[in-house]
This record gives C-alpha cells, structure tokens and sequence, in this order.
C-alpha cells in the first residue's frame, strides 16, 4: 500500500500540573505539582500561528492535564480561527465527565479528544491513574464527547499492573467504547515513572505474549483499528505487526520539521529529538529493517541491555488487521482541496 501522509502536528505543552497522580508519567513529580506557571496565551497563540504557517494541520495541545490550563477553550477558538481543520487535546478525563465543559469545549472548536486509558476496570485504572473513581469519570467523559460529536482516540501506557490484561482492555476499547483509533504504548522510565520501578518495570518479551493474544483477538473478531497501534515498539518485538507499529522509522520528508512547543520557551523539531535518545545493536545491520528504523531507546539498553533486540532476517507473513487509515485519507482530502483553492 502506497504510504499515506500524515497529517503534520503542532504539538504544544501547555502546562505540567495535573490532577491526578499516574506513576508512569514521564514529567517529575516536582512538575506536575507546579500550578503556578501554565503557558501565556500570547505564547500559546504565537506557536500556533507559527505551526499553522509552517503547514501543521494539527493543533496538539498537551500537558500536564491540558483541561487545567484556563485559556483552553480560547486557545482552542484561536487555534480554530487561524485554520487548523484538527484540534486535539490529551486529557485524563477527569474534567471531561462534566458535559457543560466539554461542550464549551467543543464550541470553541476541538474536535480531537485524545484519552488516557490505562487499564480494563476501576481497580486497575484507578491505581494507575491515582484517583479514585477515575475509571468512571473518563467512561463519562467519552459518552460526553461522543454525544457532542467529537472524536475520541486512546493511549494506553503497558506496564507490569496492567500488561496481562492488555486483552480485557482493547476489549473495552472496540467492543464497549467503540474506539477504533488507539495507541498501545510502551512508556519511558523516565521522570516518576524511574522512581516507580518496582511496581512498572517490565520487559518488552515479558509483554509479548500478552500483546499477542489481543492481536488475536482482534484479528478473529475482524475488528477495524484506524491506524498503526504501537508506539515504542520495534520490527524485531513483532515482525509480524511491523504495519501496526508507528514512529519506529525515518519519517516522511514533510514531517522532519515537525515542531513540540515547551513551556520553558525553546521548541525542537520531535523526529530530530527522538532519533538522538535511540540506539542500535551492532547486529541490527542485518536486519532487513535497518535502513528504515530508528533503533530502540538508549534508556531502555540502560535498564535492561539490548538482547531482546535481534535482527529480523527474512519477511515474515503480518497479521490480518488491516488499518483503514480513516482520518489519514481525510486529511488527504482536504490538503488536496487545500492546495487546488
């Protein structure tokens, strides 16, 4: 299949506080605790501008939780009015259980929600998520913005509590939630989630044949996902879900000036930073994915060494679960729509 484009991001962080107390998140406990200092609107304003001139399509609005920010919903009526088409924000959930403000939301102009699910039942997200009643609050807030209209997609962050029941979890997603679009993400250790170690350190092997069986799952059951799936995983963990897999390789031309905004003021272009915290095995030059792949990341051959990375010698047959790339071909559209006005 002809490689389709994908739709080119501004991806700003708004702010690190948050409202609840996920111990794999990658920001420092220290930060997330800081409300005093959220992103001006004028700066905020100022790198949408610039990110729309530049040709993003996506104004990716991130945090911290990005519903604490008090400029959001006029952020998102800016982002809006200078033309991007999609308007994503990353959200726990918890604020989007009220309707009101979803919909004020909404209004103003986002159409994305991107949600984080970490777990298939209230005992498993809550714990991750470190708020009781968690898992009730986000099963609102995707029926609040389903009733308003608005997208959903999902991240799901795989870790020792939650890796065996990656099945029950997809499960929710297709079958209750009806979410086609999500991402399986295996996290960094970095920020809280280095000093929760005990409790999330797991092993890509170790999560395989877990991730397996909900492959299978969704291939027997011939659920429809959107787009690739997994993020933070290589060919070499599964060759045969490589067309599942996602930010794993060079990225097309277009997008190598793909820009994050931080909060600090400095901004860098996202493919150029993650190939430089990535790495190879000496071995991987026989790999038949090697030109094209970026490599695993440095932080994990720190914790755990780089045996499970072996190369991928020949092809192997993919799994019949086909992406069908809805919003990419939509995106496509309008570009091309776009480019004839």
């Amino acid at each position: 299949m002809k490689r389709l484009r994908k739709a080119k991001n501004c991806e700003i962080i708004l702010n690190y506080d948050c409202n609840a107390r996920c111990p794999f998140c990658y920001h420092s406990q220290e930060q997330i605790k800081e409300f005093s200092y959220r992103m001006p609107f004028q700066d905020v304003a100022k790198a949408l501008y610039e990110g729309r001139k530049n040709g993003a399509f996506v104004a990716y609005l991130i945090g911290g939780e990005t519903t604490l920010h008090p400029d959001l919903p006029k952020i998102a009526a800016f982002a809006r009015k200078v033309g991007y088409p999609y308007i994503q924000v990353l959200s726990n959930g918890l604020k989007l259980a009220d309707f009101k403000y979803v919909k004020k939301l909404t209004d103003s102009g986002v159409n994305l929600f991107r949600l984080s699910v970490h777990g298939p039942n209230e005992k498993i997200h809550d714990k991750l998520v470190g708020v009781e009643g968690a898992f009730r609050k986000i099963m609102k807030a995707a029926e609040n913005i389903e009733r308003l209209g608005a997208e959903i997609t999902v991240n799901h962050a795989l870790n020792k509590v939650n890796y065996k029941c990656i099945e029950d979890t997809l499960k929710l997603l297709t079958k209750k939630m009806g979410v086609s679009d999500f991402n399986i993400i295996f996290p960094h250790y970095t920020g809280t989630m280095k000093e929760h170690l005990d409790m999330l350190q797991v092993r890509v092997s170790e999560t395989l044949p877990y991730v397996r069986s909900a492959l299978r799952f969704l291939e027997k059951n011939k659920i429809e996902v959107e787009n690739a799936i997994f993020i933070n995983f290589t060919p070499c963990n599964l060759p045969e879900a490589v067309h599942l897999m996602t930010e794993w390789e060079e990225p097309q031309k277009d997008l190598r000036d793909e820009t994050m905004y931080h909060l600090e003021g400095y901004k860098n272009r996202i493919y150029e930073l993650a190939g430089k915290l990535r790495r190879k095995n000496r071995t991987c030059v026989k790999c038949i994915y090697n030109k094209r792949c970026l490599g695993f990341e440095k932080w994990y051959f720190e914790m755990f060494g780089g045996k499970e990375y072996r190369p991928v010698l020949k092809p192997r047959k993919q799994l019949n679960i086909k992406p069908t790339y809805r919003k990419l071909k939509e995106f496509a559209r309008r570009l091309n729509d776009t480019t004839r006005a």
